[in-house]
């Protein structure tokens, strides 16, 4: 036996070792092995709380540098109730606490960021310590430790005009006037309430105040407030959590984007080259986090260009995101929009910089949008492979959102109660809310901007409540280590064992800038391109290596480095040895200029100077107000476009349907690019919206006529404001509406497309019309229309004869006759919301569906458009199909599809929708339960807590009476496709390239834009009315993908295309104007916009 148990105990033991050493990328060294033991231990009382002090859980940061100059990485953590420390590193992972012999031991003061940074030029690195705490603590004043050279320090801030007494978070320093000195820029969070009426007031942010941010310009050694003068708001709403600096236009000068906590939007200062900044968010960003918190900038798709990626508090597991998130409704995101706090969203933000002053929102596609309550982020590559990485610090030691928790507040009753019972009763109230440790996060940069979470595979999957951290190489192997500063909990050290080759940098400047601190480094190897630029503040709170390393992979050769120093000197290194670190002087660079390139030279399309007076008005209605359970509107479909010589005189002319309570019109061509309007017929129809529109002689007089649609979802089935209409032409620029096109329709519908071929071969263009949704029942099933013409402009109802009882169709959006099997007769192409491409074979007596055959019964998904064209001139149609994109928060696959119930729930008579989604195994409803109360008020008393809803799968949801004849629609796919014809028997199904991808597609138009012999396609789209818990899709600036011989498209930047149109497109037109090939790009509640081809 006693054999038995030593055998055991041999065998556990050798289990545990091969555990700690498991083959992960990092590895969690004890504190035994690294003698590092800082804990930021955090104890509330009745006195210090999260209630007298708003930031008590904010926790501490990690600031990394060689203060000693031995070339190794030291460590300097800051604690809030506890002593800062600074660790000195001896070597193999071992270090050494000299904080006391250091003197820079702060018992007693709280302290938030630290900013390692060579302050007085002389070689050795300093640290400024930033902090807060609650108002009438100790020493108040942020710090500034001389480094002395010997390893001791002295505090210098007053001396240097550093020693301010406001709410610190963090400091920046950098070059902002290039004058050759770091000057800083200061993050406060103010100490005002956030529950007393600020983001109900507008302009807040112009007032000056105290405790506001702050840009100090470095004049002779000594910080003086410039804010002011520089353009910085310096307001008491600048809730700020992170700064991060950078040259976001590559213009040689660094700007600066802030991270602002609670309701106040974040800052992206450009700096305008004269000392001063420009606030300019709103016209580079089009949608930002609500609760913003770290940030950081780095290129992430080796194009040369940084991203920006900011984190929030979005639950990435459904449990606590039903029950620890808190969503604005849409009454209070309109109103907030009003009041200047611009379009802020629930969730992580990663900004793709398009390199043309703008950014798309990209965070959903990537699958970075939610990492739980996320500090900061640090943006690196872990694996040294090329690409960098993301690491997010997670956890909050007390979920401070949780629901039931916040409605048990809400109760007056109950706390006026406890505080008379209870000694403690502030310390009691705190013991109640919950406490979860989370994992941190590390997202894998597999290329091509494609992230996998591989924090396990990395090591990072412990569970702590972390705050600040930083990177640095501790054992110079060529790999980045980690530090993580934690509450409650030891910080972690995490080494780094990666195999992959690299090549790091240092700098030696002439300049008071000793480290080269804004220096940029583009790496050249093999075709690629690497890029960095030195600013060591950065993630939350913290301060990294000022060494820039860079992954090569399996790169055995570097070509050659490009060093533009920060007065934009130029260094070259041909063939530099990789896996080396290369410190350099700037004795050896050379001045250059930085040129502005021509903005017109060598774009396929330009702006035209032509234009057309026209500004979409969209009508103020609300969807969510009369169905709560939608996730988008149906009611911001139009204009739309129609382009057609009406008057015969040879030049184009064009229609564009207008909004309810706005008038359609005709723009009539009348050489020289001038356009005269008409708008005589379509006065009577202004309360229609018009959503799609449809030209051709219809009643055989040789002259085109016009028809229009009739939708949106605001008019009942009941309104005859959604009556089709037939206009006729009548020649000599005139119009008159029929009065009897569509009499043998005796239901009202909301129409979503209309689309003419010669069904029952007569000679005559007959119709099929398309319906989108019931009004007010959005998911229930609508009729859609076969109507065939009688050759003078009458329709009849032949419906129920070529499409049976319409089975296969649910919410459509477009339809086209088009030719797919070359047989010289189109099929009819059919897509929608929920349902499949559908293809019917058309002949003279029944629509024959042939979706199955072709391949295509398994792509439901949410379409808006179908757009035809022969790709590879075989004589086979292709398809290009727009859909939903895969830039939101939904998720949808053949075995885990979207789902969406839909039933009278409640039985008053209009139905309701659930909307689920998959979350592992299990389909969850994906609505706020706030919603389902005002929906289906009786579910109320089912789930009166959160706590009994963060669980409940969609199937469980409701009892089985409910259940009763519920319709189950799915979803599963959301990607735009191309469609590849197979000679007609067939379709292979692709998916379009990222960039199709960012945004819903409701237009696309092909043509050879560049002359090159093979057909290239334009798209656009976007959607901004979808609610604030899901988010808009707003990421598409309209894209042109020039297509290759091998009948793929790839995606050209608007630098090259000139393609770059902000807002909801809704329709494109290719139009001559002028002899010129235009396009016009129709936008919801928007002017257009002509792009032409020289």
């Amino acid at each position: 036996m006693r054999k038995f148990f030593i055998y055991l105990f041999l065998v556990l033991g050798y289990i545990s070792c091969n555990n700690e050493n498991k083959s992960t990328l990092f590895h969690n060294l004890s504190n035994s092995k690294t003698n590092i033991d800082f804990n930021n231990t955090l104890k509330y009382t009745e006195e210090l709380n999260p209630y007298t002090y708003r930031n008590f859980y904010n926790g501490g940061g990690v600031g990394v540098g060689d203060f000693n100059n031995d070339s190794l990485q030291d460590i300097f953590f800051t604690g809030n109730l506890v002593s800062n420390k600074l660790y000195l590193n001896k070597g193999g992972f071992k270090f050494e606490d000299i904080t006391d012999g250091a003197g820079l031991n702060s018992d007693g003061i709280w302290s938030t960021g630290v900013s390692v940074v060579d302050i007085n030029h002389d070689g050795y690195l300093d640290i400024y310590v930033c902090k807060s705490g609650p108002p009438g603590g100790l020493r108040r004043n942020n710090e500034l430790f001389i480094n002395n050279g010997d390893l001791t320090f002295t505090e210098r801030s007053k001396e240097f005009g550093l020693d301010n007494e406001g709410l610190s978070t963090h400091a920046a320093f950098f070059d902002f006037d290039n004058d050759g000195d770091l000057d800083c820029y200061l993050l406060n969070n103010t100490i005002k309430s956030i529950g007393i009426g600020f983001d109900r007031v507008k302009d807040l942010r112009n007032i000056d105040s105290d405790e506001g941010n702050k840009l100090l310009r470095n004049d002779n050694g000594f910080f003086v407030d410039v804010s002011d003068e520089a353009g910085i708001f310096t307001s008491e709403i600048g809730f700020g959590l992170g700064v991060t600096v950078g040259d976001i236009n590559l213009d040689g000068w660094s700007d600066l984007f802030i991270s602002n906590d609670f309701f106040e939007k974040d800052y992206l200062y450009i700096n305008n080259q004269d000392g001063t900044f420009s606030e300019s968010l709103e016209n580079y960003l089009n949608e930002i986090s609500m609760g913003s918190m770290g940030a950081d900038m780095a290129d992430l798709n080796n194009d040369g260009f940084s991203e920006i990626f900011v984190t929030e508090m979005l639950p990435d597991r459904h449990d606590r995101r039903v029950s620890k998130a808190v969503f604005d409704s849409w009454d209070k995101y309109q109103f907030s929009l009003g009041q200047g706090y611009y379009h802020q969203f629930n969730r992580n933000a990663l900004q793709l910089n398009n390199q043309n002053n703008s950014f798309s929102e990209i965070s959903r596609i990537t699958g970075l949008d939610a990492t739980d309550w996320s500090w900061g982020a640090l943006i690196f590559d872990m694996n040294n492979d090329g690409n960098k990485d993301i690491f997010v610090a997670n956890g909050i030691y007390k979920d401070l959102l949780d629901q039931d928790y916040v409605n048990f507040l809400a109760n007056p009753s109950i706390i006026s109660n406890m505080i008379k019972s209870e000694r403690e009763p502030v310390k009691k109230l705190i013991d109640m809310i919950p406490s979860e440790p989370l994992s941190n996060f590390a997202f894998e940069n597999l290329g091509s901007l494609k992230f996998n979470n591989s924090t396990k595979d990395f090591g990072l999957d412990n569970k702590t409540f972390s705050n600040g951290s930083a990177y640095g190489d501790f054992d110079n192997d060529g790999d980045l280590d980690l530090v993580i500063n934690n509450v409650n909990m030891i910080a972690n050290i995490y080494e780094n064992k990666s195999t992959n080759n690299w090549i790091s940098f240092s700098f030696n400047s002439n300049s008071k800038n000793k480290f080269g601190i804004g220096n940029k480094v583009f790496v050249y190897h093999g075709g690629e391109l690497q890029y960095q630029e030195l600013s060591p503040m950065r993630g939350f709170q913290s301060s990294v290596d000022y060494r820039l390393y860079f992954g090569l992979g399996n790169i055995k050769e570097v070509d050659s480095v490009k060093i533009i120093w920060s007065d934009n000197k130029v260094t070259i290194l041909k063939s530099p040895k990789i896996n080396h670190h290369t410190t350099v002087n700037e004795n050896s660079s050379e001045k250059i200029v930085l040129e502005d390139s021509d903005d017109k030279e060598n774009k396929i399309l330009n702006i035209s100077d032509n234009t057309i007076d026209y500004t979409h008005v969209e009508n103020n209605f609300v969807d969510f107000d009369r169905e709560r359970l939608l996730f988008k509107m149906h009611s911001r479909e139009g204009p739309c476009l129609c382009k057609a010589d009406f008057n015969n005189d040879g030049l184009d002319d064009l229609f564009i349907g207008s909004a309810k309570d706005q008038i359609s019109v005709i723009y009539y061509q009348t050489g020289g690019g001038n356009f005269v309007s008409y708008s005589k017929p379509f006065e009577i129809d202004i309360l229609s919206e018009d959503v799609d529109c449809l030209v051709d002689d219809f009643n055989g007089d040789g002259l085109l006529d016009l028809i229009v649609a009739s939708g949106g979802s605001e008019y009942s089935n009941f309104s005859p404001e959604l009556r089709d209409r037939l206009y006729l032409n009548k020649g000599y620029m005139n119009f008159e509406k029929s009065k009897n096109a569509f009499s043998s329709i005796l239901t009202f519908e909301s129409t979503s497309t209309i689309s003419s071929d010669d069904i029952d071969n007569d000679g005559h263009n007959d119709l099929f019309i398309g319906t989108r949704l019931n009004p007010g029942s959005y998911g229930t099933k609508t009729k859609n229309f076969v109507l065939i013409n009688d050759g003078f402009g009458v329709f009849q109802d032949f419906t129920y004869q070529y499409l049976g009882n319409q089975e296969s169709l649910e919410m459509v959006t477009d339809s086209k006759f088009t030719d797919i099997d070359n047989d010289g007769k189109n099929e009819l192409i059919v897509v929608g919301e929920w349902m499949p491409i559908t293809v019917y074979k058309v002949n003279s007596r029944k629509f024959i569906n042939i979706t199955e055959s072709l391949g295509l019964s398994d792509t439901n998904g949410l379409y808006n458009k179908i757009h035809s064209l022969d790709i590879n001139a075989d004589g086979y149609n292709e398809l290009i199909i727009g859909n939903y994109g895969l830039n939101s928060m939904f998720e949808a696959s053949a075995d885990k599809p979207l789902t969406m119930y839909v039933n009278d729930f409640d039985r008053n008579g209009r139905s309701e929708q659930i909307l689920g989604m998959y979350y592992g195994d299990k389909l969850y409803p994906i609505v706020q339960l706030k919603d389902l109360w005002m929906q289906l008020p009786y579910l109320k008393k089912k789930y009166l807590k959160f706590d009994s809803y963060k669980n409940k799968d969609l199937n469980s949801l409701l009892d089985e009476s409910a259940m009763e004849n519920t319709r189950i629609l799915e979803v599963n796919n959301l990607a735009s496709l191309q469609l590849n014809n197979l000679n007609g028997v067939k379709f292979e199904i692709d998916t379009l390239p990222f960039m199709a991808q960012l945004s819903p597609v409701y237009s696309i138009i092909s043509d050879d834009f560049n002359k090159d012999g093979f057909i290239d396609i334009l798209l656009g789209g976007n959607l901004s009315e979808i609610k604030p818990e899901f988010g808009p899709s707003k990421a598409s600036y309209s894209s042109l993908f020039l297509g290759n011989k091998y009948n793929k498209f790839q995606y050209i930047n608007s630098d090259e295309s000139g393609v770059f149109v902000d807002g909801d497109l809704r329709d494109i037109s290719k139009i001559k104007i002028n002899k010129k090939e235009s396009y016009i790009f129709a936008l919801n509640n928007s002017k257009l916009k002509i792009l032409e081809r020289e």
